[in-house]
């Protein structure tokens, strides 16, 4: 096993890791700022946390050929999809627990990831929903004009609206 391939691999792995931490602290960021209804922020924290992203993107395309070269490098088919989990046994005890570990945390990281995104999307419902009821009240106001007639009964009052859509 070449074991030069097996420790860029736990680098890039150990690089992921710290940028998945990153994107889940932008996470938790992000949630005090829908509660708090600063669009500027949002929209400039999402900008960071895109270019995490981006940044996520090359790390796994470095990985992947890394995968590829260690599964040439052990006799495997590189398109067999090797996971982190089958490449362990295949390596030496201490790189073999540093990897476990890295995989254990990025596990760890991307469920809490998740979670507090699955928040946030029903954050961001909840205030579009608020919204669109606050339009929907503005755009039905009843007009109090003449309300009777001609013999003497209540008409049904006519709406104003200030919109003409629903976004």
């Amino acid at each position: 096993m070449n074991n030069q391939l097996v420790k860029g691999l736990i680098d890039v792995i150990e690089k992921e890791s710290k940028i998945y931490e990153d994107i889940l602290e932008i996470s938790k960021n992000k949630t005090d700022i829908i509660v708090k209804g600063k669009v500027k922020e949002l929209e400039s924290i999402t900008e960071l946390e895109q270019s995490l992203i981006v940044q996520i993107g090359k790390l796994e395309a470095v990985r992947e050929d890394l995968v590829n070269k260690i599964c040439s490098n052990i006799g495997k088919d590189s398109s067999s999809n090797m996971t982190i989990t089958e490449l362990i046994g295949y390596i030496e005890a201490p790189q073999a627990e540093r990897l476990s570990s890295y995989k254990d945390n990025m596990i760890s990281v991307l469920k809490e990831i998740k979670d507090i995104n699955d928040i946030n999307a029903k954050l961001i419902k909840s205030s579009i929903d608020f919204i669109d009821f606050s339009i929907n009240i503005m755009s039905n106001v009843n007009s109090d004009g003449n309300n009777y007639s001609d013999n003497g009964q209540i008409n049904d009052s006519e709406k104003k609206t200030y919109f003409d859509v629903k976004l």
